[in-house]
């Protein structure tokens, strides 16, 4: 008994019989495009989360600034640094007088999941 397989390719010479590397083809597209979704998801979360720990930056600065105006007048000694603690985070603030009403301000912002940042600012105050 002898099989004649030159009968049985003849079947695979036409488009017909060539379904695998197609459905292959669609797979493999098919998982590359999940996971480039995947890997924008999760930059898209690494970005959100780096905008929302700047928020929270920007606020301990403009908190920090705001009260280190209201205690500069009711400060005696003139100690050159200022600690600050806000539930958002600490902020430490070094300074120096230029002028009577004009100060040079160095901020170092440490937020709640422990990001640190540093603000170099100028702040003139308006005579009470």
């Amino acid at each position: 008994m002898v099989i004649n397989l030159k009968k049985s390719l003849l079947t695979t010479i036409n488009q017909r019989g060539f379904v695998l590397p197609y459905v292959l083809f669609v797979i493999a597209l098919a998982i590359i495009i999940v996971t480039a979704n995947v890997h924008l998801y999760q930059d898209e979360i690494r970005i959100t989360h780096n905008q929302s720990e700047q928020l929270k930056i920007e606020t301990l600065f403009q908190m920090a600034r705001m009260q280190f105006k209201e205690d500069i007048f009711n400060q005696n000694e003139s100690n050159s640094t200022m600690s600050y603690v806000f539930p958002y985070g600490n902020v430490l603030i070094e300074y120096a007088e230029l002028s009577e009403l004009q100060y040079h301000l160095f901020f170092t912002i440490q937020t709640d999941t422990g990001i640190t940042h540093s603000i170099i600012n100028r702040i003139k105050l308006k005579p009470e």
